[in-house]
């Protein structure tokens, strides 16, 4: 304000020298008292100190690190257990290929692997083992098989277990579909209760369309089954009574709910009806039998056959209905891998060794179902390409790169569905 009040009355000029004399007194002790905060008042008059570089992120990370190192080694010092003075010596940190070479070389088993081996098959297992075998070798559809259906331990003897209620739902009860589900979510979640009370038996719930929407799925099929058949004998496609095959009945309940439609609702039909089940499970064999015994109506006409499909021999010359729920999903199968150079199959095998661990290896194919599938598979396909071999370009090129594998990956085939439809043909 004195400054420009001096310009505007033109006495600027006059007190020029005195005023700014004073102000650049008072700026430069501004400045240094800026300078020196902090310090001592006694010093402010002095040279002004060098300050420190701004150190930056990097750097006060690195500070840190280093004191914390600094401060862990000092407390391992005092350690009461390293009062001896010696220092515990590190391993050298080991890089990534040297750790991926040691999982490479680490060995699967802890067994001698150098333990003789027997090549058994599924259907051995059932009839020798009670439990799953060691030192033995299998197809990998034998190994998949005899750890499903093994009557002894396998999944679906011991361990599945088929939701089912005593009577079926009243949809019309329910106000929208959400409504049903939390029903059913609730009774899911009682019975899974009443299993984990049963100690040291591992239990899984199963639930299938048969069961949760009966006995309308099972009308529903009988219905069409009874259409088509009355349609044929119209048509004098042939004239025999109404035959039914069902393949891996479950509980029974499918085998009841289509018994009893046809038998309300064509009793033409059903008077000379046949209804065989045949059922691989023992336990499930069973409970068809409880099952169709306890019934208000016991069906003289149906039967209860405790076999694999597989295995059938039976030569039935009559026109039949088969059906099968939740069976080609279940069925095993066989993997398949193919070697770069000649293209040639390789069957894969599972070895499980002493301590029950096992491994997949491949040998050329000599089981008669692969060979069998493989060529008629090129036989109704002759244009058809397994995805699992590339291009002989492909091949050609990639043999020339390091670590080039010498078979390709891995291919499954359903060996047992074909075996399946063959079994029908």
């Amino acid at each position: 304000m004195l400054v420009s009040y001096l310009q505007r009355t033109g006495g600027l000029r006059k007190l020029q020298p005195v005023a700014l004399s004073r102000w650049q007194q008072r700026t430069l002790k501004t400045q240094r008292t800026l300078k020196t905060r902090g310090t001592n008042p006694k010093k402010a008059d002095k040279e002004e100190e060098k300050k420190p570089p701004h150190k930056g992120y990097f750097d006060e990370l690195r500070e840190t690190i280093s004191s914390w190192q600094q401060s862990t080694l000092n407390t391992q010092d005092t350690d009461p257990k390293k009062a001896d003075g010696k220092e515990e010596e590190r391993p050298p940190r080991k890089g990534y290929f040297e750790e991926l070479r040691e999982i490479m070389i680490m060995p699967l088993t802890s067994a001698d692997p150098n333990i003789p081996t027997k090549r058994v098959t599924a259907k051995y297992c059932a009839q020798k083992f009670t439990a799953p075998p060691r030192n033995v070798t299998m197809l990998s559809s034998d190994f998949i098989d005899d750890s499903l259906y093994n009557p002894a331990y396998g999944y679906f003897s011991k361990q599945a277990l088929i939701f089912s209620l005593r009577e079926g739902y009243d949809f019309s009860s329910f106000r929208d579909s959400s409504a049903f589900m939390d029903v059913m979510g609730d009774q899911y979640k009682e019975i899974e209760r009443e299993l984990d009370d049963v100690r040291g038996i591992t239990r899984q719930l199963w639930h299938t369309s048969t069961e949760i929407f009966k006995p309308w799925y099972g009308y529903a099929i009988a219905k069409h089954i009874a259409e088509q058949y009355m349609a044929d004998r119209k048509a004098n496609v042939h004239d025999d009574p109404l035959v039914v095959y069902e393949v891996g009945g479950g509980n029974g309940t499918l085998m009841m709910n289509i018994l009893d439609y046809i038998r309300n609702n064509e009793p033409a039909v059903y008077s000379q009806m046949e209804y065989r089940l045949v059922e691989i499970s023992p336990k499930l064999a069973r409970q068809q039998l409880i099952k169709h015994g306890s019934n208000n109506f016991v069906h003289a006409n149906a039967k209860v056959i405790n076999q694999s499909i597989l295995d059938w021999s039976t030569l039935e010359s009559r026109a039949c209905f088969v059906v099968a729920m939740e069976l080609l999903d279940n069925f095993p199968h066989d993997v398949v891998r193919y070697d770069y150079d000649t293209g040639e199959p390789y069957q894969g095998i599972v070895r499980v060794y002493d301590d029950s661990e096992y491994e997949d290896n491949y040998e050329p194919v000599t089981d008669p179902t692969i060979r069998s599938y493989l060529a008629a598979r090129k036989q109704a396909a002759p244009e058809y390409k397994t995805p699992a071999l590339p291009s002989e370009l492909h091949r050609r090129l990639r043999r020339q790169l390091p670590l080039a594998p010498n078979m390709t990956k891995i291919e499954f085939i359903p060996t047992h569905a074909f075996r399946f439809l063959q079994v029908l043909g």
